[in-house]
């Protein structure tokens, strides 16, 4: 549990050979109420979430263990854990332990997440569905789309949010499921402080602040509050949007 990191749970295609060996078993028979007993009663929801029986197993160890800031299906919403105020976020089961209850406890089984995202999914499952822990880049990448190709038109109402709508340049069940595209769409607010920098930021600027010693990762984080290497876009909400959306523009 110590070295438990994403870099270990990337490895999630281990659940699908554990799912393709057992299957699903009836929710009547014996085998089942044997599993959910062992696996969610006795395991998950009593050591696991509860954390008291076990200092080294539990929902907060996983958590802060695991070190994601934001929700792995949405990245918009931050799950910290408060272990004093008993505060965590929810934890779906990429393979719902309804269903699959001998993967109740398992680690790349385990997704902290934000109680949207948890909720929505529920104990729903479609095979189609990617683990945010197998996530590549292009699986969520973003763009923005000005409703006008007027350049003048463009540039007077890049402070109006009805100028520009924002777009998943692919479709998966992920942005379909989690209502994804809907809700990027409401953080148009972002997109147009983006905007704003790339009028007011000129490259020159950008290469003055470069010369006053700070690296290309300093400046992107000074000037768009965000980080630029994937493997910290978990660190803050909405920082894939912002990622996308400034190269797109050039800013950096």
């Amino acid at each position: 549990m110590n070295n438990l990191n994403l870099t270990m749970l990337l490895k999630s295609k281990f659940l699908k050979e554990i799912v393709d060996e057992l299957g699903v078993h009836q929710k009547n028979s014996d085998e089942y109420k044997l599993l959910f007993y062992i696996f969610v009663e006795h395991g998950y929801m009593k050591y696991f979430t509860n954390g008291k029986n076990s200092a080294n197993y539990s929902a907060y160890t996983f958590v802060e263990k695991l070190d994601i800031k934001t929700c792995p299906y949405c990245n918009r919403n931050y799950i910290f854990i408060v272990k004093k105020g008993k505060l965590r976020p929810e934890i779906d089961h990429f393979y719902p332990k309804t269903v699959y209850p001998y993967l109740a406890v398992n680690y790349f089984n385990l997704i902290p997440s934000c109680q949207t995202c948890n909720k929505t999914k529920s104990d729903k499952f479609i095979p189609t569905w990617i683990n945010p822990y197998d996530v590549k880049k292009v699986d969520y990448k973003l763009t923005y789309r000005p409703k006008s190709i007027n350049f003048m038109e463009v540039e007077n109402s890049k402070y109006d949010f009805d100028s520009f709508d924002i777009y998943f340049i692919s479709i998966n069940e992920n942005i379909k499921t989690f209502k994804l595209k809907e809700l990027y769409k409401q953080h148009k607010d972002i997109v147009l402080e983006l905007l704003i920098k790339k009028a007011y930021y000129p490259k020159s600027y950008i290469e003055e602040l470069k010369g006053f010693g700070f690296s290309e990762d300093e400046v992107y984080r000074y000037l768009l509050c965000n980080y630029k290497k994937d493997e910290d876009l978990h660190k803050r909400p909405l920082s894939k949007l912002i990622k996308d959306i400034s190269e797109e523009l050039d800013l950096i």
